[in-house]
């Protein structure tokens, strides 16, 4: 490999690197596997024809490509390892020279990772984070597991009224015209959780079983469906059921029922416990983020955009697994929205942009600090990941490869970066930071 750097503009790298003509060759072979059965000479049968007949009548050309990029899977990537470059986007490509005699030559731009350059790291100061549950943290959780198990009382000898949750069917229109979303021929709602616009349910209440009414409203000015935003509509609604919400006593009856436990105060400091553990691992998520955020306020970085784009496109696909075992496809999901794939992006933006910094800033750290990962802590990673997915140690061991321990093992030095920026940073009460 003759690998040479040309020159480094920012972020920007030109380079160049050639092979011999041995390589040539062999990509010339994989050309020719690869197309000869779309070649034809006069003579032979498709496939038959010897390549260098081919070439005598459409000229070497005819397989250079597919040669060269055979070469590029390759090639590429033994001359950035060569020139130790830590390359962030798809190469642009030239390959001048092609030569049977003098093999090619390849002039190639690309995007690195940029300069980190870090002032203060350790020590710094951030405020200090609360680690107590609230005071009615213990209630709040009692009356959320009370509701879930409440159940549904029907209603037949009055009129709805607030907070009950009624059964309808309902067609909307706007001037005479229905549009979509707007019908339903059974549908559950609380009155009173302004889950419809307007006064929707307020009109509602007052009505009983069987009635049939128009319920008159505005959709918001400001609404996800431009073609409703701001106009009057008139919603045709049938009453057809009412129920009440029942819940259960909160008592030792309750605690056994819901939980393991045999008496109220027993479950009550289970609560508590879980709360506080939850508090806990809030705090030290916050207390993390925020040393990160100062340190990055104090490193000097020209992060190109690829980078933002690249973290973007990992976040978009991981959404798009996740909401695909939903059974949702992203396009659907935009349109349940009112937004599209190019919004989502934008939401993703930021988090984008302090992913793509604290990475950065935490691989700067690591190197800065001498850290490094054993060969045993790596394996042990590999089998924490491949046990989350029900893989036995010994196969994930074989299915990781050398760039995938590289991976597990670039995420395990920022780990032990982050720690060591938490472990020296200083907490101070918010009165004592600002004075």
């Amino acid at each position: 490999m003759n690998a040479k750097l040309v020159s480094k503009e920012g972020n920007i790298v030109k380079f160049t690197f050639e092979v011999g003509p041995e390589k040539l060759e062999e990509g010339m072979v994989y050309a020719y596997n690869k197309n000869k059965n779309k070649l034809s000479l006069p003579g032979f049968r498709k496939g038959k024809a010897p390549r260098k007949l081919i070439e005598a009548e459409y000229g070497p050309e005819v397989f250079y490509d597919d040669a060269v990029n055979f070469v590029l899977n390759t090639e590429y990537e033994v001359a950035v390892k060569e020139l130790e470059l830590d390359v962030v986007s798809r190469p642009d490509i030239d390959a001048p020279v092609i030569d049977k005699k003098e093999g090619i030559k390849f002039e190639v731009e690309v995007t690195v990772k940029p300069e980190v350059k870090l002032g203060q790291y350790k020590g710094v100061e951030i405020e200090k984070v609360e680690t107590a549950i609230p005071e009615d943290g213990v209630e709040n959780e009692l009356k959320r597991v009370q509701e879930q198990n409440s159940r549904l009382i029907a209603v037949e000898d009055r009129a709805a009224q607030m907070g009950d949750i009624v059964n309808i069917s309902f067609d909307g229109k706007v001037d005479g015209v229905a549009f979509e979303g707007g019908q339903s021929d059974s549908y559950d709602l609380t009155l009173g959780s302004h889950s419809f616009i307007d006064t929707f349910e307020d009109q509602i209440a007052g009505h009983s079983i069987g009635d049939t009414f128009d319920v008159n409203v505005t959709f918001p000015e400001k609404y996800q469906a431009e073609d409703l935003a701001g106009k009057a509509a008139v919603f045709t609604v049938e009453l057809k059921g009412i129920n009440v919400k029942e819940l259960p006593e909160i008592n030792d009856e309750f605690a056994q029922d819901v939980s393991e436990f045999e008496t109220l105060d027993e479950y009550k400091a289970s609560i508590e416990g879980k709360l506080k553990e939850t508090a806990e691992a809030n705090a030290k998520q916050i207390k993390s983020d925020r040393v990160i955020d100062k340190v990055i306020e104090n490193t000097e970085m020209d992060i190109p955009e690829v980078m933002y784009e690249n973290k973007i496109d990992q976040m978009i696909n991981d959404f798009k697994n996740n909401i695909a075992s939903q059974g949702l496809s992203i396009d659907v999901y935009c349109q349940y929205l009112g937004t599209t794939v190019e919004g989502l992006r934008s939401s993703f933006r930021e988090s984008a942009e302090k992913s793509v910094k604290a990475r950065l800033v935490l691989e700067a750290v690591a190197a800065a600090e001498n850290i490094d990962a054993t060969e045993e802590e790596i394996d042990e990673q590999i089998e924490k990941i491949a046990s989350s997915y029900g893989i036995e140690k010994e196969k994930a061991l074989e299915i990781f490869k050398e760039d995938d321990r590289r991976n597990v093992k670039g995420d395990l030095l920022v780990q032990k970066a982050a720690k060591v920026l938490e472990d020296s940073s200083v907490e101070v009460q918010a009165d004592k930071k600002e004075a």
